[in-house]
């Protein structure tokens, strides 16, 4: 796992979450910006994370084991890094042998430090009312590995106060050292003072112990578990999840405040679910590097195709105006972890060594991520041995053991004969086309795939001319893998992101400071047209503008396709990109409520990175009642 290259699939998901950081010695290697597919094994959630003398620790809800089915886990597993990509774990750091009012359902740990001492905060018993045995929990070492001990034999907070249920805290240090703690699930949520002993609760200057710090509810994705608090130019971000989190409209929102009591104004959503790349993120911790200005956010999500839960972390940026730019769930693996955690083999001997993937001579055995693809940008650095051949295959579905036991496409490296090859199988094998190159066994070659609908390139080494393209629409989307034939191969540097890039309310702005609301479920990418995250903008005139900040994955032409819905009181817009307009004046008034896709713009960009996409209300329809833009999306598709 760890970074390749950083991913290109723009989301919209605002949100930002933190768990507390001590910052002590740091170290100066190179951090990844991306997990890999997941980045420890086993099924694990609810991640906090902390830096305690430069080493990374992840404290996560451990999955239900043989034996607690019914009653939930029963302990509490930790995980340390030095650098993000090798970890270790501690078992059974809490659980009912040194919690004794522990009965069933411990979960979502929380680690703090303070004078010499390490804690952790959890919630055990899911209590749903007061008078019970349950609620949050506290464990005290001397080391962070432990061994933990209950700190005061009895819940801290076992009460149900402002609707809060006492479960999923977070502590929180301020500037002055007041240390803090947010809790709440219910979708309500409370903060608590700690006292300095970090075992007992605090008042406020009237006297309550409670008070209630719910993001502001709109009636959409409002709050509903797993605060996190972290503070950055004096501004104070709660994290949380909103939706239900066993299903994939389970995400991350984000507010902020000028206090660390509120009011909380909610921004948007931070992490949401990508049908491509996996459901349900969500229930996160966030740390700034000891050392460095970069970010982090640790969650949990789900493989496309499984119930249970990983832990994965990626790198995420703000904007100049302090707003967070939404985080990728990046399709990545380059094995300098020492191992292929997220990957289903059929057929052969796989191993990782080296940084590399390995796979002993077979008569086409492959290894595949869970993941859906369509349209798509697909990377690999393949080393074929001297016989038979080796590569990529795409679009997968019904995979099973035996040469050609799947469905989809394959591309090849065939060092024998010479040559780059596509197919497609179905249980046989269909050749595509083929291309004479000069091989060497054992030598390593970047491919890169570009599917777009029917069309499919092939490039191997020189990414600007493709050895092969051809034309099929047998499949149109699955998993993405690799694969052998007879070749003894290695594999490294897996990356893959759509290339049907879409992006929704990054950055939101107008100039006469009216309303500009969102619309939409944000359940994923809007395909239908109806179900992403939009910006409604409430404008007044001509000249009020709503921008987006678009992460163009790279230098070439794209078609720019916009999302919007057309109304009677719809104005008209003008794209700038970086203050340079595109395209024709769109006109987005309709006698009836109708979504549709507007392909806005032809657009070479001569470099990647982010952009500033501007619409600019240019006037209205004569028979418009208004100038406002509903704009639900932001596609680039590569021409």
């Amino acid at each position: 796992m760890g970074k390749i290259k950083k991913s290109n699939l723009v989301l919209f998901c605002v949100s930002i979450v933190i768990c507390l950081f001590v910052s002590l010695p740091g170290f100066t290697y190179a951090a990844p910006i991306h997990s890999g597919p997941q980045f420890v094994d086993g099924y694990y959630a609810d991640p906090d994370v902390q830096i305690y003398n430069g080493t990374y620790w992840v404290y996560p809800t451990r999955s239900t084991q043989v034996g607690e089915s019914g009653t939930g886990a029963k302990s509490v597993d930790i995980f340390s890094s030095t650098d993000m990509v090798n970890w270790t774990k501690y078992s059974n750091v809490i659980s009912s042998a040194n919690i004794s009012w522990l009965q069933h359902s411990l979960w979502a740990p929380n680690g703090a430090y303070r004078d010499g001492k390490y804690y952790i905060y959890f919630a055990a018993n899911a209590i749903n009312g007061d008078g019970q045995l349950g609620g949050i929990g506290v464990a005290v070492a001397d080391n962070p590995q432990g061994p933990y001990t209950d700190a005061i034999g009895a819940p801290l907070i076992n009460v149900v106060r402002n609707g809060a249920g006492p479960m999923d805290q977070d502590v929180f240090f301020d500037d002055d050292g007041q240390a803090y703690m947010y809790y709440g699930s219910w979708g309500e949520c409370n903060v608590v003072k700690l006292n300095a002993d970090m075992k007992s609760l605090g008042t406020w200057p009237d006297g309550t112990v409670y008070k209630k710090v719910t993001p502001t509810k709109t009636g959409d994705n409002d709050y509903f578990e797993a605060p996190k608090v972290f503070k950055r130019n004096g501004i104070y971000y709660l994290t949380y999840a909103a939706g239900v989190w066993a299903d994939s409209s389970y995400k991350v929102m984000y507010a902020t405040s000028s206090s660390v009591t509120g009011p909380f104004v909610p921004k948007g959503i931070m992490l949401h679910t990508d049908t491509t790349t996996a459901d349900g993120p969500g229930h996160n911790g966030i740390v700034k590097s000891p050392t460095t200005n970069d970010w982090y956010i640790f969650y949990h999500k789900r493989y496309l195709n499984s119930p249970q839960r990983v832990l994965a972390f990626d790198k995420f940026e703000f904007n100049a105006d302090n707003t967070i730019i939404p985080v990728e769930m990046a399709v990545e693996d380059n094995f300098d972890d020492g191992n292929d955690t997220g990957w289903t083999k059929y057929g052969g001997t796989w191993t990782v060594s080296g940084g590399q993937y390995h796979v002993a001579s077979n008569p086409g055995a492959k290894a595949l991520l869970d993941t859906n693809f369509s349209n798509m940008i697909y990377e690999a650095d393949v080393t074929p041995g001297s016989t038979g051949n080796a590569g990529l295959v795409f679009r997968v579905s019904n995979p099973g053991t035996g040469s050609d036991a799947y469905q989809g496409y394959y591309a090849g490296l065939d060092v024998p004969n010479q040559k780059v090859l596509i197919g497609k199988a179905n249980n046989n094998w269909t050749s595509l086309a083929t291309a004479s190159m000069s091989l060497t066994a054992n030598a390593k070659y970047h491919v890169k795939i570009v599917a777009q609908d029917e069309s499919i390139k092939v490039y191997v080494d020189d990414m600007t001319i493709p050895k092969i393209s051809v034309t099929d629409s047998t499949y149109i989307g699955g998993s993405i893998g690799v694969r052998t034939y007879d070749s003894a191969a290695k594999f490294d540097n897996i990356s893959v992101q759509s290339s049907q890039y879409e992006t929704e309310n990054l950055s939101v702005s107008a100039t006469s400071g009216v309303k500009h609301t969102m619309f939409g479920n944000g359940t994923g990418r809007d395909l239908n047209l109806s179900g992403g995250y939009g910006t409604t903008l409430e404008a007044n005139g001509v000249n009020d503008y709503v921008t987006y900040t678009v992460n163009v994955p790279e230098a070439r032409s794209y078609s720019v396709r916009v999302g919007v819905k057309k109304g009677p009181n719809r104005g008209q817009f003008q794209l700038s990109v970086n203050d340079v307009n595109h395209g024709s004046v769109q006109d987005l008034y309709s006698t009836g409520l109708n979504y549709t896709e507007l392909n806005v713009a032809n657009i070479i960009f001569s470099s990647a990175g982010n952009k500033s996409f501007k619409f600019n209300v240019a006037g209205k329809n004569g028979s418009s009642s208004g100038y406002n833009l509903l704009l639900d999306y932001i596609k680039l598709v590569p021409n």
